[in-house]
């Protein structure tokens, strides 16, 4: 299995992520400033990583998972307060965070995707590239919290 990263944040890199024997490897293939630099056919199909990801070990053991399933984005739970405010800013409700989750990253994207959004905006907004590409994005997999254990 081999398939395409970009972590985008103020600027794109790119990585090849290969698994071997149960485990992640993340090739560096460099950093662009332009998505145009992107050498790869628009069809070309990836994996976006951004600041809305957990943080590692989860990221692996997500995309491990993420990877090869049908799912195209992946959700976390809203760990912020929600609340409903009316046209003078105050606050007329505090909603139930249980019953929300956010969009995230990794998401299943395409490089055309990601050229096509550029081209639209200058920075990268997680939540203006799915409203943009939101009829790609029809199937969703939530995460659940899992345990996971960490060697000294």
């Amino acid at each position: 299995m081999q398939i395409l990263v970009l972590e985008i944040n103020t600027s794109i890199t790119l990585f090849n992520l290969s698994g071997q024997e149960g485990s992640l490897k993340f090739e560096n293939l460099g950093e662009f400033e332009d998505s145009n630099q992107l050498n790869f056919s628009d069809d070309t199909e990836c994996v976006i990583i951004d600041s809305t990801a957990p943080e590692e070990p989860k990221l692996s053991m997500l995309l491990t998972n993420f990877i090869n399933s049908e799912y195209k984005i992946t959700t976390n739970n809203v760990t912020n307060a929600i609340k409903k405010i009316n046209t003078d800013g105050q606050i007329i409700e505090h909603l139930d965070r249980e019953e929300y989750t956010r969009l995230s990253t990794p998401s299943k994207a395409t490089i055309g995707m990601v050229k096509s959004y550029f081209n639209k905006y200058a920075s990268w907004s997680f939540n203006k590239f799915i409203a943009l590409h939101s009829s790609y994005y029809d199937q969703y997999q939530t995460l659940e919290p899992e345990v996971y254990l960490e060697s000294k």
